[in-house]
Order: C-alpha cells, then sequence, then structure tokens
C-alpha cells in the first residue's frame, strides 16, 4: 500500500546511490467495497448503503520517476491522481491533485517543490491506526490539514534517528495571488510547519508545529466587501505524539491543541464557526496469525464555539480488521461510531463518518468491508 509517498520518496532520495539509473514507473491502488452508514445527525435521514470507491485506501493512479546526476544528487518527481473507480471519473478536482511536486536529494537532505502532504499530517496520520483512512480515519474527528499547493518541501538527513521535516507555501489553497492577498475572508493562506522526529527500532516521537496566516484584501470577486475578515489573523497548531511497538501489540497516542485568534479559517478542518480546539487520540494495532491484523482506536475533540455557549465535543471509536492475501491485495473490515453532543449539532461543528473521499454527510455509524490491490 502506496498512501504517502512524500516522506519516503525524500527520505529514499538521501540514501540513493551514485549509479542508479533514470526511470519512471506507475504506481497506484484499486479499492472498492460496501459502506453502511446509519444514525444521521438529521433524524429525518434514513441510513444507506452503497458500493465505494477507496473504502478502506482512496484508489489513485500516479507516476514517480528519479535521476541520478553524479556528485550525490538525484532529482526525482511524484505526479499522483485520485479516481472514483465506483464511476471512473477524478476526484480532488481532477488532475494530479493528491500530489504533483519535483524534488532534489542529496548529502543535506531532500529539498521538493509542488503540491505536497504537510509534514504534520504525514506525522499524525503515521500515528493513526487506521493511517488515516477507512470509515475509522483519526481525522474524522482529529482536525488536521492534509496538503498544500505551492508548498517548498525539505527533509533532513537522518541523524542518529533524528530528523527534521518542513513545509512553506505562501498560499496552500489556490496559486498566489498579486501582492500575495486573495479574495474572499481569508484570501491567501500562508503556512509554515515544522516536524522534528525520533525514531528508533520500535518507538517513534513526534512533535509538530504549524502556524496559518491569513492575507485577504478584505473584497470579493464582485467588489463588493467580506462580511468577516480574517486578514492578519493566525491560526497556531501544535501536535505531540508517537507509536510503540511491543510485539503482541503497537502503542499509539497523540494530542493536539489548534488556537486560533479569531475563528479557524482552515479550509481543511471545516470549523470557521469554531475557535480553540483541544483533541486527542489513543489507539492499538495487534498482528493476528501471519496476514492478519486487528485496529482500534478513540479520538476525541473539544473546540470552543466562536458564537459562545458550550464546547462543541465529538468522540469516535473504531474497530477493524485487515487480512493479507498477499503483499499487494487485502481484505478488510472496519466499524466506527462518533457521537456528537448537543453544541456540536448546533453550531456545525459536528463529526460523520467519512472514509478517504467519501464523505460522511452526516452519518455517525458506518461500516465497512472490502477489498484492497496496489500495484
Amino acid at each position: 500500500m502506496k498512501k504517502r509517498l512524500l516522506a519516503p520518496a525524500l527520505a529514499s532520495l538521501i540514501a540513493a546511490p551514485a549509479f542508479a539509473q533514470s526511470e519512471v514507473s506507475i504506481f497506484g491502488t484499486v479499492d472498492m467495497g460496501y459502506r453502511w452508514s446509519g444514525n444521521n445527525i438529521d433524524s429525518t435521514v434514513s441510513s444507506r448503503s452503497r458500493i465505494d470507491s477507496g473504502t478502506s485506501v482512496p484508489s489513485r493512479i500516479g507516476f514517480r520517476g528519479s535521476e541520478s546526476l553524479g556528485n550525490g544528487l538525484t532529482a526525482s518527481f511524484i505526479l499522483e491522481a485520485a479516481i472514483n473507480t465506483a464511476g471512473g471519473e477524478l476526484l480532488g478536482g481532477g488532475g494530479f491533485s493528491r500530489q504533483a511536486f519535483v524534488s532534489l536529494g542529496g548529502r543535506f537532505g531532500a529539498l521538493a517543490l509542488g503540491r505536497q502532504y504537510t509534514p504534520g499530517y504525514l506525522l499524525t496520520s503515521e500515528i493513526d491506526p487506521f493511517a488515516s483512512v477507512t470509515v475509522g480515519q483519526y481525522n474524522n474527528v482529529y482536525l488536521t490539514e492534509y496538503r498544500w499547493n505551492n508548498q517548498i518541501g525539505y527533509v533532513s538527513p537522518n541523524w542518529g534517528g533524528f530528523s527534521v521535516a518542513a513545509g512553506y507555501t505562501l498560499n496552500g489553497y489556490g496559486q498566489e495571488s498579486p501582492g500575495n492577498r486573495g479574495l474572499g475572508a481569508a484570501g491567501d493562506v500562508h503556512a509554515l510547519s515544522v516536524v522534528p522526529q525520533y525514531r528508533n527500532g520500535p518507538l517513534l516521537v513526534g512533535l509538530h508545529l504549524q502556524e496559518l496566516r491569513a492575507k485577504s484584501t478584505g473584497k470579493e470577486a464582485d467588489g463588493s466587501s467580506v462580511p468577516v475578515s480574517y486578514d492578519g489573523k493566525k491560526v497556531r497548531v501544535f501536535d505531540f505524539g508517537g507509536t510503540y511497538d511491543l510485539g503482541p501489540v503497537k502503542l499509539a497516542a497523540s494530542y493536539g491543541v489548534r488556537r486560533a485568534d479569531v475563528a479557524d479559517f482552515s479550509a481543511d478542518t471545516g470549523t470557521i464557526a469554531g475557535k480553540d480546539s483541544r483533541q486527542w487520540l489513543v489507539g492499538a494495532t495487534a498482528p493476528v496469525g501471519a496476514a492478519g491484523k486487528l485496529l482500534a482506536s478513540y479520538v476525541r475533540r473539544s473546540t470552543e464555539v466562536v458564537a459562545g455557549g458550550a464546547d462543541a465535543r465529538a468522540g469516535q471509536w473504531a474497530l477493524g480488521y485487515e487480512h493479507a492475501l498477499s503483499k499487494r491485495t487485502s481484505l478488510y473490515g472496519t466499524y466506527a461510531s462518533i457521537n456528537n453532543n448537543r453544541s456540536a449539532r448546533d453550531h456545525a461543528l459536528s463529526s460523520s463518518v467519512g472514509a478517504g473521499y467519501n464523505t460522511g454527510d452526516g452519518y455517525q455509524n458506518s461500516f465497512a468491508t472490502g477489498i484492497r490491490h496496489s500495484f
């Protein structure tokens, strides 16, 4: 399964031998399954059954290549598109919306330019037992940024298990505007993310520090003034977590805080009605025989409501099983359930059970089972 390719690709550049040959390869995943969803936040909406693409891992196709430049330097690229295999069309706005970047690696580490995963997401999604996929994904509740456009990404060499990843963009959600100040409430979102982490045998521990800054003209496309402008306002993010593999079970935990000057305007979180958030997850992965593994997690979030009143709270528990038929093909089944308090439902801060590109649509319970094949 090739879910997140930025960090592994950049790390491979650091260690790439000088005699490596130029090459381009095709990779991807085709994932299809059945998903049942019930207990909608809107009591007038009944349960739903559907055949979905990407109920375990989003289906995709991509191209990657590398070339040895000599003197310890390697150039590389990744172009990756999301596919709805239930209907055959592209997802995520079309094109190579998942990843599209070129990079240069050497003894200094690796530097990449383009659309990439954020360093913070690469850390927290690795901590999540469900790896930010299936109906059990932590990000049904846990707020995070996923990918940024126009990103300058860096991964350091490995110094005895310690490394640093960083990302910076002048607009993570579109092209940079004239004067680097855009239309709408948030305009161009300048973003910086830094992740120092340590790996040693069964241990992974990492820290994520991030800042989003809105740069807005205060105008709409038609020239009218926006009702609310977040120009100059910030959202600061802190996450700390890790995993430890005991053998019979691998434990995982993460704690995060998001602090907004006015409101959490991130285009990824959908929590503009919220201000500060506190969130955490605990989880475990246990091998079952030679080919199976059992997954479990609990995720909780509390968000301050901009309009005032009680905090909006959501909690999700999830249980899943995967069985590998080969190195590239697996069967899976996962169940997840979310509980939203009254404040979350009343202030558009509720969570629902989605799976990758498949949105939750207000459903608080969901079960998915299917087959995944990677190539």
